[in-house]
Protein backbone atom coordinates (compact mmCIF):
# COMPACT_ATOMS: atom_id res chain seq x y z
CA UNK A 1 0.00 0.00 0.00
CA UNK A 2 0.91 3.95 -0.16
CA UNK A 3 3.25 5.67 1.58
CA UNK A 4 1.39 7.91 4.70
CA UNK A 5 0.38 11.06 3.56
CA UNK A 6 2.46 13.45 6.14
CA UNK A 7 3.58 16.38 3.19
CA UNK A 8 1.27 15.45 0.55
CA UNK A 9 -2.09 17.25 0.03
CA UNK A 10 -5.22 15.38 -1.71
CA UNK A 11 -8.40 16.54 -3.65
CA UNK A 12 -10.52 14.15 -1.71
CA UNK A 13 -9.86 12.18 1.68
CA UNK A 14 -11.94 8.86 1.81
CA UNK A 15 -12.33 8.10 5.88
CA UNK A 16 -13.18 4.26 6.08
CA UNK A 17 -12.25 1.29 3.64
CA UNK A 18 -15.40 -0.69 3.75
CA UNK A 19 -17.81 -0.95 0.99
CA UNK A 20 -18.65 2.42 0.39
CA UNK A 21 -15.46 3.96 0.85
CA UNK A 22 -13.86 1.41 -1.49
CA UNK A 23 -16.43 2.36 -4.62
CA UNK A 24 -16.15 5.80 -3.68
CA UNK A 25 -12.31 6.29 -3.79
CA UNK A 26 -12.21 4.15 -6.91
CA UNK A 27 -14.72 6.19 -8.65
CA UNK A 28 -13.01 8.88 -7.77
CA UNK A 29 -9.57 8.62 -9.20
CA UNK A 30 -11.15 7.15 -11.91
CA UNK A 31 -13.81 8.86 -13.21
CA UNK A 32 -12.98 12.54 -12.04
CA UNK A 33 -9.41 12.33 -11.73
CA UNK A 34 -9.10 13.03 -8.29
CA UNK A 35 -6.01 12.38 -6.16
CA UNK A 36 -7.58 10.36 -2.81
CA UNK A 37 -5.86 9.08 0.08
CA UNK A 38 -8.05 6.60 1.35
CA UNK A 39 -7.65 5.59 5.67
CA UNK A 40 -8.74 2.22 6.80
CA UNK A 41 -8.36 1.10 10.43
CA UNK A 42 -8.14 -2.79 9.56
CA UNK A 43 -5.50 -4.47 7.39
CA UNK A 44 -5.48 -5.36 3.62
CA UNK A 45 -7.56 -8.71 4.03
CA UNK A 46 -5.19 -10.91 2.11
CA UNK A 47 -5.55 -13.90 4.26
CA UNK A 48 -6.59 -17.11 1.66
CA UNK A 49 -9.52 -17.24 4.21
CA UNK A 50 -11.16 -13.60 2.43
CA UNK A 51 -11.74 -15.16 -0.68
CA UNK A 52 -13.30 -18.65 0.53
CA UNK A 53 -17.32 -18.14 1.22
CA UNK A 54 -16.90 -20.35 4.20
CA UNK A 55 -13.59 -18.48 5.44
CA UNK A 56 -15.62 -16.13 7.58
CA UNK A 57 -16.41 -19.04 10.06
CA UNK A 58 -12.58 -19.40 10.87
CA UNK A 59 -12.24 -14.99 10.90
CA UNK A 60 -14.58 -14.46 13.46
CA UNK A 61 -12.93 -15.85 16.99
CA UNK A 62 -12.69 -13.73 19.78
CA UNK A 63 -9.79 -10.93 19.75
CA UNK A 64 -9.27 -11.12 15.98
CA UNK A 65 -8.23 -8.40 14.33
CA UNK A 66 -10.48 -8.28 11.59
CA UNK A 67 -13.06 -6.90 13.50
CA UNK A 68 -13.97 -4.25 15.65
CA UNK A 69 -16.60 -5.03 18.57
CA UNK A 70 -18.82 -2.72 19.98
CA UNK A 71 -20.93 -3.51 23.41
CA UNK A 72 -24.14 -1.65 23.97
CA UNK A 73 -25.79 -0.22 27.48
CA UNK A 74 -28.08 -2.84 28.81
CA UNK A 75 -31.37 -3.25 26.80
CA UNK A 76 -34.68 -2.34 28.57
CA UNK A 77 -36.59 -4.78 26.41
CA UNK A 78 -34.02 -7.52 26.31
CA UNK A 79 -33.76 -7.90 30.17
CA UNK A 80 -31.04 -6.18 30.62
CA UNK A 81 -28.82 -8.29 28.38
CA UNK A 82 -25.92 -6.78 27.00
CA UNK A 83 -25.56 -6.88 22.92
CA UNK A 84 -22.49 -7.16 21.23
CA UNK A 85 -22.28 -6.36 17.74
CA UNK A 86 -18.95 -6.92 15.56
CA UNK A 87 -18.05 -4.18 12.59
CA UNK A 88 -15.86 -5.50 9.65
CA UNK A 89 -11.93 -4.12 10.63
CA UNK A 90 -10.76 -5.14 6.91
CA UNK A 91 -10.08 -3.15 3.61
CA UNK A 92 -13.78 -4.37 2.38
CA UNK A 93 -14.91 -3.78 5.45
CA UNK A 94 -18.54 -5.96 5.43
CA UNK A 95 -18.21 -7.28 1.97
CA UNK A 96 -14.99 -8.91 3.19
CA UNK A 97 -16.47 -11.01 6.13
CA UNK A 98 -20.04 -11.25 5.44
CA UNK A 99 -22.63 -13.98 3.97
CA UNK A 100 -22.07 -12.54 0.40
CA UNK A 101 -26.16 -12.12 0.06
CA UNK A 102 -26.78 -9.63 -2.77
CA UNK A 103 -30.32 -7.95 -2.23
CA UNK A 104 -31.22 -4.08 -2.58
CA UNK A 105 -34.47 -3.79 -0.98
CA UNK A 106 -37.60 -3.06 -2.75
CA UNK A 107 -39.29 -0.36 -5.10
CA UNK A 108 -41.63 1.05 -1.96
CA UNK A 109 -38.26 1.70 0.18
CA UNK A 110 -36.50 3.82 -2.55
CA UNK A 111 -39.58 6.10 -3.08
CA UNK A 112 -40.19 6.33 0.26
CA UNK A 113 -36.79 8.02 0.57
CA UNK A 114 -37.89 10.58 -1.94
CA UNK A 115 -40.89 11.25 -0.85
CA UNK A 116 -39.55 12.12 2.92
CA UNK A 117 -36.97 14.10 1.51
CA UNK A 118 -39.89 16.08 -0.54
CA UNK A 119 -39.73 14.51 -3.71
CA UNK A 120 -37.67 14.89 -7.18
CA UNK A 121 -34.28 14.00 -5.20
CA UNK A 122 -33.40 11.21 -7.07
CA UNK A 123 -33.48 8.86 -4.52
CA UNK A 124 -36.28 6.96 -5.95
CA UNK A 125 -35.81 3.34 -6.97
CA UNK A 126 -35.92 4.54 -10.83
CA UNK A 127 -33.54 7.14 -10.33
CA UNK A 128 -31.02 4.28 -7.96
CA UNK A 129 -31.89 1.56 -10.42
CA UNK A 130 -29.19 2.76 -12.71
CA UNK A 131 -26.48 3.02 -10.26
CA UNK A 132 -26.80 -0.68 -9.10
CA UNK A 133 -26.76 -1.89 -13.03
CA UNK A 134 -23.53 0.11 -12.89
CA UNK A 135 -21.55 -1.90 -10.56
CA UNK A 136 -23.04 -5.15 -11.61
CA UNK A 137 -22.03 -8.05 -13.28
CA UNK A 138 -24.47 -10.35 -12.98
CA UNK A 139 -23.73 -13.73 -14.29
CA UNK A 140 -26.99 -14.75 -15.12
CA UNK A 141 -29.65 -11.60 -15.15
CA UNK A 142 -29.53 -9.48 -17.29
CA UNK A 143 -31.69 -6.30 -18.61
CA UNK A 144 -33.98 -4.53 -17.32
CA UNK A 145 -33.42 -4.70 -13.77
CA UNK A 146 -29.42 -5.90 -13.69
CA UNK A 147 -25.68 -4.94 -15.14
CA UNK A 148 -23.40 -7.40 -16.62
CA UNK A 149 -19.90 -5.85 -16.81
CA UNK A 150 -19.77 -4.02 -13.99
CA UNK A 151 -16.87 -4.26 -11.39
CA UNK A 152 -18.71 -6.39 -8.84
CA UNK A 153 -18.94 -9.64 -9.76
CA UNK A 154 -22.95 -11.11 -8.78
CA UNK A 155 -24.20 -14.77 -9.12
CA UNK A 156 -25.85 -17.86 -8.30
CA UNK A 157 -24.01 -20.23 -4.85
CA UNK A 158 -21.08 -21.81 -6.93
CA UNK A 159 -21.43 -24.70 -4.98
CA UNK A 160 -25.17 -26.79 -5.39
CA UNK A 161 -27.28 -25.75 -2.20
CA UNK A 162 -27.22 -27.98 0.49
CA UNK A 163 -30.15 -30.40 0.97
CA UNK A 164 -31.49 -28.63 3.86
CA UNK A 165 -31.46 -25.29 2.50
CA UNK A 166 -33.18 -26.90 -0.44
CA UNK A 167 -36.29 -28.41 2.07
CA UNK A 168 -36.28 -25.15 3.53
CA UNK A 169 -37.31 -23.55 -0.33
CA UNK A 170 -39.83 -25.91 -1.16
CA UNK A 171 -41.37 -25.64 2.64
CA UNK A 172 -41.46 -22.34 2.00
CA UNK A 173 -43.11 -22.34 -0.92
CA UNK A 174 -45.24 -25.35 0.58
CA UNK A 175 -46.30 -22.51 3.18
CA UNK A 176 -47.35 -19.97 0.71
CA UNK A 177 -44.52 -18.52 -0.59
CA UNK A 178 -44.35 -18.07 -4.37
CA UNK A 179 -40.64 -18.92 -5.92
CA UNK A 180 -39.09 -15.72 -7.08
CA UNK A 181 -36.23 -16.10 -9.44
CA UNK A 182 -34.93 -12.55 -8.70
CA UNK A 183 -35.02 -10.58 -5.40
CA UNK A 184 -33.66 -7.36 -6.59
CA UNK A 185 -36.34 -6.81 -9.48
CA UNK A 186 -38.19 -3.86 -6.90
CA UNK A 187 -40.38 -6.71 -5.02
CA UNK A 188 -38.89 -8.66 -2.69
CA UNK A 189 -42.17 -11.59 -1.56
CA UNK A 190 -41.42 -15.02 -2.19
CA UNK A 191 -39.16 -17.47 -1.60
CA UNK A 192 -35.94 -18.13 -3.80
CA UNK A 193 -31.82 -18.58 -4.03
CA UNK A 194 -29.97 -15.53 -2.85
CA UNK A 195 -28.00 -14.18 -5.37
CA UNK A 196 -24.28 -13.58 -3.94
CA UNK A 197 -21.29 -11.31 -4.22
CA UNK A 198 -19.32 -14.73 -5.51
CA UNK A 199 -17.68 -15.86 -8.77
CA UNK A 200 -16.22 -19.56 -9.06
CA UNK A 201 -16.30 -20.23 -6.10
CA UNK A 202 -14.67 -17.56 -4.69
CA UNK A 203 -15.93 -13.96 -2.38
CA UNK A 204 -15.65 -10.90 -4.52
CA UNK A 205 -15.65 -8.25 -2.41
CA UNK A 206 -15.74 -4.53 -2.99
CA UNK A 207 -11.82 -3.86 -2.27
CA UNK A 208 -11.63 -6.77 -4.89
CA UNK A 209 -14.17 -5.53 -7.15
CA UNK A 210 -13.44 -1.34 -7.01
CA UNK A 211 -10.45 -1.06 -5.29
CA UNK A 212 -7.60 -4.11 -6.71
CA UNK A 213 -7.89 -3.00 -10.13
CA UNK A 214 -6.72 0.63 -9.09
CA UNK A 215 -3.99 0.08 -6.32
CA UNK A 216 -1.38 1.43 -8.63
CA UNK A 217 -3.09 4.31 -9.80
CA UNK A 218 -1.03 7.23 -8.91
CA UNK A 219 -3.81 9.18 -7.82
CA UNK A 220 -4.53 6.61 -5.00
CA UNK A 221 -2.99 6.62 -1.56
CA UNK A 222 -4.57 3.56 0.61
CA UNK A 223 -3.03 3.49 4.25
CA UNK A 224 -4.17 0.48 6.36
CA UNK A 225 -3.83 0.09 10.22
CA UNK A 226 -4.36 3.73 10.68
CA UNK A 227 -7.45 5.74 12.17
CA UNK A 228 -8.80 8.73 11.58
CA UNK A 229 -9.94 10.41 15.25
CA UNK A 230 -10.53 13.93 14.40
CA UNK A 231 -11.66 16.10 11.04
CA UNK A 232 -9.65 18.73 10.91
CA UNK A 233 -12.54 22.41 10.47
CA UNK A 234 -11.56 25.67 9.78
CA UNK A 235 -13.71 28.93 9.27
CA UNK A 236 -16.83 26.54 9.04
CA UNK A 237 -14.88 24.11 6.17
CA UNK A 238 -13.60 20.64 6.81
CA UNK A 239 -10.03 20.87 5.20
CA UNK A 240 -8.48 16.97 6.47
CA UNK A 241 -8.34 15.01 9.47
CA UNK A 242 -5.86 13.64 11.83
CA UNK A 243 -5.33 9.90 12.12
CA UNK A 244 -2.90 7.89 13.51
CA UNK A 245 -1.78 4.02 13.98
CA UNK A 246 -4.76 1.72 15.09
CA UNK A 247 -2.65 1.15 17.76
CA UNK A 248 -1.62 4.39 18.65
CA UNK A 249 1.14 6.49 17.64
CA UNK A 250 2.07 9.50 16.06
CA UNK A 251 -0.58 11.61 15.09
CA UNK A 252 -0.35 12.61 10.94
CA UNK A 253 -1.68 15.22 9.30
CA UNK A 254 -3.81 15.09 6.24
CA UNK A 255 -5.31 17.79 3.90
CA UNK A 256 -7.65 18.07 1.11
CA UNK A 257 -10.33 19.79 -0.53
CA UNK A 258 -13.40 18.09 0.69
CA UNK A 259 -13.06 14.53 2.97
CA UNK A 260 -15.69 11.98 3.19
CA UNK A 261 -16.91 9.71 5.84
CA UNK A 262 -17.61 6.16 4.54
CA UNK A 263 -16.72 4.58 8.35
CA UNK A 264 -20.07 2.63 8.93
CA UNK A 265 -22.56 3.66 11.09
CA UNK A 266 -20.98 3.66 14.48
CA UNK A 267 -17.64 5.62 13.56
CA UNK A 268 -19.27 7.52 10.93
CA UNK A 269 -21.04 9.51 14.04
CA UNK A 270 -18.43 9.04 16.88
CA UNK A 271 -16.30 10.96 14.36
CA UNK A 272 -18.58 14.02 13.62
CA UNK A 273 -18.68 14.05 17.41
CA UNK A 274 -15.00 14.32 18.03
CA UNK A 275 -15.10 16.65 16.02
CA UNK A 276 -17.09 19.42 17.37
CA UNK A 277 -20.50 17.74 14.63
CA UNK A 278 -23.31 16.85 17.14
CA UNK A 279 -25.39 17.76 20.23
CA UNK A 280 -24.00 20.76 22.00
CA UNK A 281 -25.10 19.48 25.14
CA UNK A 282 -23.36 16.61 24.77
CA UNK A 283 -20.48 17.74 22.87
CA UNK A 284 -19.67 19.99 25.80
CA UNK A 285 -20.26 17.49 28.64
CA UNK A 286 -17.21 16.05 26.89
CA UNK A 287 -15.00 19.17 26.67
CA UNK A 288 -15.06 19.06 23.09
CA UNK A 289 -15.85 22.60 21.65
CA UNK A 290 -18.68 22.95 19.58
CA UNK A 291 -18.27 23.70 15.71
CA UNK A 292 -21.74 22.51 14.78
CA UNK A 293 -24.57 22.41 16.56
CA UNK A 294 -26.21 19.62 14.88
CA UNK A 295 -29.29 17.30 17.46
CA UNK A 296 -29.64 14.57 15.01
CA UNK A 297 -25.44 13.14 15.36
CA UNK A 298 -25.92 9.57 16.39
CA UNK A 299 -30.10 9.11 16.59
CA UNK A 300 -32.73 7.14 15.22
CA UNK A 301 -30.48 4.10 14.81
CA UNK A 302 -31.98 1.47 13.21
CA UNK A 303 -30.94 -2.52 12.67
CA UNK A 304 -32.10 -5.61 11.19
CA UNK A 305 -32.30 -8.17 14.30
CA UNK A 306 -33.10 -11.89 14.43
CA UNK A 307 -34.45 -14.80 16.38
CA UNK A 308 -32.98 -18.16 15.54
CA UNK A 309 -34.83 -21.46 16.09
CA UNK A 310 -32.20 -24.32 16.14
CA UNK A 311 -32.99 -27.77 15.68
CA UNK A 312 -31.15 -31.51 15.69
CA UNK A 313 -31.29 -33.09 12.05
CA UNK A 314 -31.82 -36.64 11.26
CA UNK A 315 -28.16 -37.02 9.46
CA UNK A 316 -26.37 -34.44 8.28
CA UNK A 317 -28.54 -32.91 5.74
CA UNK A 318 -26.69 -29.37 5.87
CA UNK A 319 -22.92 -28.37 6.91
CA UNK A 320 -22.89 -28.99 10.78
CA UNK A 321 -19.17 -30.27 11.21
CA UNK A 322 -17.54 -29.91 7.96
CA UNK A 323 -15.07 -27.81 9.40
CA UNK A 324 -13.30 -30.24 11.55
CA UNK A 325 -11.57 -32.98 11.72
CA UNK A 326 -11.63 -35.47 7.94
CA UNK A 327 -14.22 -33.03 6.81
CA UNK A 328 -11.78 -30.14 6.71
CA UNK A 329 -9.18 -31.44 5.31
CA UNK A 330 -11.50 -33.36 2.50
CA UNK A 331 -13.17 -30.23 2.27
CA UNK A 332 -10.58 -28.25 1.63
CA UNK A 333 -8.62 -29.76 -1.01
CA UNK A 334 -11.82 -30.26 -2.86
CA UNK A 335 -11.97 -26.45 -2.25
CA UNK A 336 -8.35 -25.47 -3.65
CA UNK A 337 -8.34 -28.14 -6.40
CA UNK A 338 -11.91 -27.41 -8.17
CA UNK A 339 -13.51 -24.14 -6.27
CA UNK A 340 -16.29 -26.19 -5.12
CA UNK A 341 -17.91 -28.39 -2.01
CA UNK A 342 -19.28 -26.65 1.47
CA UNK A 343 -16.14 -24.17 1.68
CA UNK A 344 -17.36 -22.25 -1.63
CA UNK A 345 -20.67 -21.90 0.20
CA UNK A 346 -21.28 -19.73 3.36
CA UNK A 347 -24.35 -21.60 4.00
CA UNK A 348 -26.93 -19.07 3.84
CA UNK A 349 -27.81 -19.91 0.91
CA UNK A 350 -32.11 -19.61 0.33
CA UNK A 351 -34.28 -16.79 1.88
CA UNK A 352 -38.06 -15.39 1.74
CA UNK A 353 -40.01 -12.57 2.59
CA UNK A 354 -43.27 -12.04 3.88
CA UNK A 355 -45.29 -10.04 6.12
CA UNK A 356 -46.93 -13.01 8.70
CA UNK A 357 -49.42 -10.33 10.28
CA UNK A 358 -49.96 -8.79 7.00
CA UNK A 359 -50.12 -10.72 4.06
CA UNK A 360 -51.07 -8.15 1.71
CA UNK A 361 -48.76 -5.76 3.20
CA UNK A 362 -44.97 -5.15 2.44
CA UNK A 363 -42.40 -7.94 3.85
CA UNK A 364 -41.55 -7.48 7.17
CA UNK A 365 -39.69 -10.41 7.66
CA UNK A 366 -36.49 -12.12 6.05
CA UNK A 367 -36.10 -16.08 6.70
CA UNK A 368 -33.06 -17.75 6.43
CA UNK A 369 -31.91 -21.71 6.65
CA UNK A 370 -28.24 -22.42 7.96
CA UNK A 371 -27.43 -25.56 8.10
CA UNK A 372 -25.33 -25.62 11.42
CA UNK A 373 -25.50 -24.99 15.11
CA UNK A 374 -24.11 -21.93 16.98
CA UNK A 375 -21.44 -22.48 19.33
CA UNK A 376 -23.91 -22.43 22.46
CA UNK A 377 -25.52 -25.71 21.28
CA UNK A 378 -22.53 -27.24 20.17
CA UNK A 379 -22.33 -29.60 22.97
CA UNK A 380 -26.29 -30.00 22.38
CA UNK A 381 -26.29 -32.13 19.59
CA UNK A 382 -24.49 -33.80 17.38
CA UNK A 383 -25.98 -32.19 13.96
CA UNK A 384 -27.85 -29.38 13.25
CA UNK A 385 -29.43 -26.75 11.96
CA UNK A 386 -31.10 -23.01 12.17
CA UNK A 387 -33.69 -21.34 10.77
CA UNK A 388 -33.69 -17.55 11.23
CA UNK A 389 -36.52 -15.26 11.52
CA UNK A 390 -34.81 -11.47 10.55
CA UNK A 391 -37.13 -8.55 10.87
CA UNK A 392 -36.28 -6.35 7.66
CA UNK A 393 -39.07 -3.90 8.67
CA UNK A 394 -38.33 -2.42 12.52
CA UNK A 395 -39.91 0.64 13.89
CA UNK A 396 -37.55 0.39 17.10
CA UNK A 397 -34.95 3.08 17.16
CA UNK A 398 -31.52 3.73 19.02
CA UNK A 399 -28.82 6.07 19.55
CA UNK A 400 -25.48 6.29 20.18
CA UNK A 401 -22.92 8.89 22.16
CA UNK A 402 -19.63 9.41 23.65
CA UNK A 403 -18.24 8.21 26.90
CA UNK A 404 -15.38 10.07 26.19
CA UNK A 405 -13.38 12.48 24.10
CA UNK A 406 -10.76 10.11 23.52
CA UNK A 407 -10.99 8.50 20.06
CA UNK A 408 -10.53 4.91 21.12
CA UNK A 409 -12.84 5.19 24.21
CA UNK A 410 -16.09 3.04 23.65
CA UNK A 411 -19.75 4.16 22.55
CA UNK A 412 -22.38 4.51 24.57
CA UNK A 413 -24.68 2.62 22.68
CA UNK A 414 -28.61 2.18 22.82
CA UNK A 415 -29.98 -0.55 20.19
CA UNK A 416 -33.70 0.51 21.41
CA UNK A 417 -34.51 -3.14 20.04
CA UNK A 418 -38.21 -3.94 20.69
CA UNK A 419 -38.94 -0.28 22.71
CA UNK A 420 -41.42 -0.67 19.78
CA UNK A 421 -43.71 -3.11 20.56
CA UNK A 422 -45.00 -3.44 16.98
CA UNK A 423 -41.50 -5.07 16.31
CA UNK A 424 -41.99 -7.60 19.56
CA UNK A 425 -45.68 -8.67 17.65
CA UNK A 426 -43.53 -9.37 13.88
CA UNK A 427 -41.14 -11.12 15.19
CA UNK A 428 -43.39 -13.68 16.93
CA UNK A 429 -45.38 -14.02 14.15
CA UNK A 430 -42.00 -14.52 12.17
CA UNK A 431 -41.26 -17.36 14.95
CA UNK A 432 -44.47 -19.11 14.79
CA UNK A 433 -44.06 -19.33 10.54
CA UNK A 434 -40.69 -20.54 11.07
CA UNK A 435 -42.21 -23.72 13.60
CA UNK A 436 -45.01 -23.82 11.14
CA UNK A 437 -42.76 -24.52 8.24
CA UNK A 438 -40.22 -26.64 10.40
CA UNK A 439 -43.25 -28.78 9.81
CA UNK A 440 -44.17 -28.99 6.52
CA UNK A 441 -43.46 -31.97 4.27
CA UNK A 442 -39.80 -31.03 2.59
CA UNK A 443 -38.65 -30.58 6.39
CA UNK A 444 -40.44 -32.62 8.56
CA UNK A 445 -38.11 -35.70 7.88
CA UNK A 446 -35.14 -33.89 8.30
CA UNK A 447 -35.64 -31.68 11.82
CA UNK A 448 -35.71 -33.29 15.09
CA UNK A 449 -36.37 -31.70 18.36
CA UNK A 450 -36.08 -27.70 18.13
CA UNK A 451 -33.95 -26.51 21.06
CA UNK A 452 -34.46 -23.26 21.40
CA UNK A 453 -38.07 -23.43 22.56
CA UNK A 454 -40.38 -25.83 25.03
CA UNK A 455 -42.05 -29.16 23.41
CA UNK A 456 -45.62 -27.49 24.03
CA UNK A 457 -45.39 -24.03 23.45
CA UNK A 458 -47.12 -20.43 23.06
CA UNK A 459 -46.61 -17.00 23.03
CA UNK A 460 -45.39 -16.47 26.30
CA UNK A 461 -42.50 -18.92 25.30
CA UNK A 462 -41.56 -17.29 22.41
CA UNK A 463 -40.99 -14.05 24.02
CA UNK A 464 -39.29 -14.80 26.39
CA UNK A 465 -36.88 -16.26 23.28
CA UNK A 466 -36.66 -13.47 21.63
CA UNK A 467 -35.71 -11.08 24.87
CA UNK A 468 -32.96 -13.72 25.82
CA UNK A 469 -31.76 -14.63 22.46
CA UNK A 470 -31.99 -11.95 19.87
CA UNK A 471 -29.04 -11.22 17.95
CA UNK A 472 -28.70 -8.64 14.77
CA UNK A 473 -28.26 -9.17 11.71
CA UNK A 474 -25.21 -6.83 11.21
CA UNK A 475 -27.03 -3.82 9.41
CA UNK A 476 -26.83 -0.94 11.52
CA UNK A 477 -27.68 2.18 9.73
CA UNK A 478 -29.40 5.89 9.60
CA UNK A 479 -27.17 7.14 12.82
CA UNK A 480 -26.82 10.34 10.10
CA UNK A 481 -29.73 10.22 8.51
CA UNK A 482 -30.78 12.22 5.03
CA UNK A 483 -33.69 14.27 5.63
CA UNK A 484 -35.40 18.14 4.41
CA UNK A 485 -34.17 21.25 5.39
CA UNK A 486 -36.90 21.52 7.72
CA UNK A 487 -36.14 18.33 9.54
CA UNK A 488 -34.49 18.92 12.95
CA UNK A 489 -32.81 15.52 12.92
CA UNK A 490 -31.55 15.10 9.26
CA UNK A 491 -27.90 15.43 9.65
CA UNK A 492 -27.26 15.46 5.74
CA UNK A 493 -29.04 17.24 3.17
CA UNK A 494 -30.15 14.86 -0.39
CA UNK A 495 -26.62 15.67 -1.68
CA UNK A 496 -24.97 13.54 1.32
CA UNK A 497 -23.78 17.25 2.48
CA UNK A 498 -23.41 17.22 6.35
CA UNK A 499 -25.36 20.49 7.57
CA UNK A 500 -23.17 23.24 9.04
CA UNK A 501 -19.97 22.28 7.01
CA UNK A 502 -18.78 22.86 3.77
CA UNK A 503 -16.80 20.05 1.95
CA UNK A 504 -17.57 17.41 4.47
CA UNK A 505 -19.91 14.64 3.09
CA UNK A 506 -21.22 11.09 4.07
CA UNK A 507 -21.71 8.31 2.10
CA UNK A 508 -22.29 5.24 3.68
CA UNK A 509 -25.45 3.48 5.34
CA UNK A 510 -25.68 6.09 8.48
CA UNK A 511 -27.30 8.60 5.66
CA UNK A 512 -30.72 6.18 5.18
CA UNK A 513 -33.60 7.60 5.88
CA UNK A 514 -35.47 4.62 7.13
CA UNK A 515 -34.01 0.98 6.52
CA UNK A 516 -34.25 -1.19 3.54
CA UNK A 517 -36.11 -4.48 3.89
CA UNK A 518 -33.68 -6.32 2.53
CA UNK A 519 -29.44 -7.27 2.81
CA UNK A 520 -27.80 -3.65 3.11
CA UNK A 521 -24.52 -3.91 1.36
CA UNK A 522 -25.36 -3.58 -1.87
CA UNK A 523 -27.51 -0.36 -1.00
CA UNK A 524 -24.83 0.86 1.01
CA UNK A 525 -22.51 0.78 -2.69
CA UNK A 526 -24.93 2.69 -4.45
CA UNK A 527 -25.53 5.20 -1.90
CA UNK A 528 -21.59 5.63 -2.20
CA UNK A 529 -21.99 5.44 -6.36
CA UNK A 530 -24.75 8.25 -5.72
CA UNK A 531 -22.85 10.18 -3.68
CA UNK A 532 -20.00 10.50 -6.29
CA UNK A 533 -22.52 11.74 -8.72
CA UNK A 534 -23.95 14.06 -6.81
CA UNK A 535 -20.19 15.15 -6.00
CA UNK A 536 -18.70 15.76 -9.23
CA UNK A 537 -21.78 16.88 -10.99
CA UNK A 538 -22.99 14.22 -13.27
CA UNK A 539 -26.56 14.08 -11.46
CA UNK A 540 -28.18 16.82 -10.56
CA UNK A 541 -31.50 16.44 -8.43
CA UNK A 542 -34.22 18.61 -8.02
CA UNK A 543 -34.43 20.95 -5.24
CA UNK A 544 -35.89 20.39 -2.28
Amino acid sequence: MAALGRSKDYDVIVVGGGSAGSAAASRLVTEAGARVLLIESGGSGRHPFFRMPAGVVRLMVPGSPHYRSHLSTPQAHLDGRVVEILQANVLGGGSSVNAMSYTRGTRADYDGWDAMLGGGTGWDWESLLPVFKRHEANQRLGAPHHGTDGPLKVSDPHHPISLISRAFLLALQEKGLPFTSDFNGGETFGAGVLQQTTYLGERWSAARAFLSPNLGNPNLDVVLDHRVTRILIENGRAVGVEYARSKGGEVITARAQDVILTAGSFVSPQLLLLSGIGPAEELQSHGIPVAVDLPGVGQGIQDHYDARLTFETFGNPGYHGQDRGFNMIRNGLQYVLFRSGPVASTGSEVSGFNNPLNPGDAPSMQYYCLGRLPSYHAADASEGTMLIANLVATQSRGQLGLTSSDPRAPLRLDLGWLSDPADLDQLVAGVEFLLDTASATPLRSMLGRCLSLPKQTNRAAIVDFIRRRASTNWHPVSSCRMGRDDDPLAVVDAQLRVRGVENLRIFDGSIMPRIVGANTNAPIMAIAERGVDLMTGRYTPAKN
